[in-house]
């Protein structure tokens, strides 16, 4: 018909381009809200201990602030470095990479400067929320200060600074190390102790989140050792990485039967875990037997979810 105009999907989709605020969120990876389990661990632990809560309302409304502010400067910091260094330009600038999950930076979407100015404002943010907390629970502010300078400082290292992740073995202490210590101090500065229980509880879950991180490093293996970020998917064979994953597996395993022997989680909830070892088993296969690596990746944050509400109907039945 004459006068009328046809404006195709794809057109239009160009003209309205995606607001500004989706490419922080993706720079942060604030989709992945895996952390924020770790807050409802916390609050399960609190009541099943008796913790008394009195004047920690507000510090336990800003845990899962603090949760997402460590993980979204790291993740940042790592694209940051990731584009400098040219690894994720090759693991992700590929024409045939959808554009839908590319990284904001390797798709042009921010500039290294908002980049950086973004882990600032989480970091500056996160502070005052750490002084907030300090303050409702009556602890001294200067230690928590220093503690939390620690924490946030080790997290940028992840990629930058030390580059933990650009050394062998460090990406696996990283976040062993980081999960103990997000599970530990908001349980530590609330119930004013820290039980067998929580650490193996840190170690476990820790366990948990290098999984679909293994097979993420995987599947950046090329792209990796050509920027010399030599992860151990890079300085090991594949079959030799593909046995450190199921000596990770078996690790994970090991804790869990410490968890209800050593720690005081009843026996009987290890039943509610078992849906995670065997989901595990699965994604192994998957991403080892099979060799779908990526799909192996996502299925473990889906293991994660799984474990993570298991893990705190355990300590809620215990």
């Amino acid at each position: 018909m004459s006068g009328v105009v046809t404006v195709s999907a794809e057109t239009a989709n160009s003209a309205r381009p995606a607001p500004k605020w989706t490419a922080y969120v993706q720079l942060g990876k604030l989709r992945v809200y895996h952390r924020l389990y770790h807050w409802i661990v916390l609050l399960a632990l609190l009541y099943s201990d008796s913790v008394s809560l009195h004047g920690a309302t507000t510090a336990l409304v800003l845990v899962p602030l603090l949760l997402l502010s460590i993980q979204s400067s790291a993740c940042a910091m790592d694209d940051i470095m990731g584009f400098r260094d040219g690894c994720d330009i090759a693991n992700y600038g590929a024409a045939d990479y959808p554009d839908m999950i590319r990284k904001p930076l390797v798709a042009g979407v921010l500039s290294v400067r908002q980049a950086v100015a973004f882990v600032v404002t989480v970091v500056t943010v996160a502070t005052i929320a750490v002084v907030t907390t300090a303050l409702s629970l009556g602890v001294d502010v200067l230690p928590a200060l220093a503690i939390w300078a620690v924490v946030i400082g080790i997290a940028l290292q992840y990629s930058g600074g030390l580059k933990f992740s650009y050394v062998p073995g460090g990406l696996e202490l990283f976040i062993s190390g980081l999960t103990v210590v997000v599970t530990i101090i908001p349980y530590l500065m609330i119930a004013h102790t820290v039980t067998s229980t929580v650490v193996l509880i840190g170690l476990l879950t820790g366990s948990w989140f290098l999984m679909p991180v293994s097979y993420g490093n995987m599947a950046d293996r090329v792209g990796d050792g050509a920027a010399n970020r030599r992860t151990l998917a890079v300085v090991l064979s594949p079959r030799n990485f593909q046995g450190a994953i199921w000596i990770l597996y078996g690790y994970s395993i090991v804790l869990t039967v410490l968890l209800f022997t050593v720690g005081d989680l009843h026996p009987l909830t290890a039943l509610l875990l078992l849906p995670v070892v065997v989901m595990q088993a699965v994604q192994h296969y998957q991403g080892i037997v099979k060799g779908h690596v990526r799909k192996a990746m996502k299925f473990g944050f889906r293991c994660i979810d799984v474990g993570m509400l298991g893990l705190t109907a355990a300590i809620l039945l215990s």
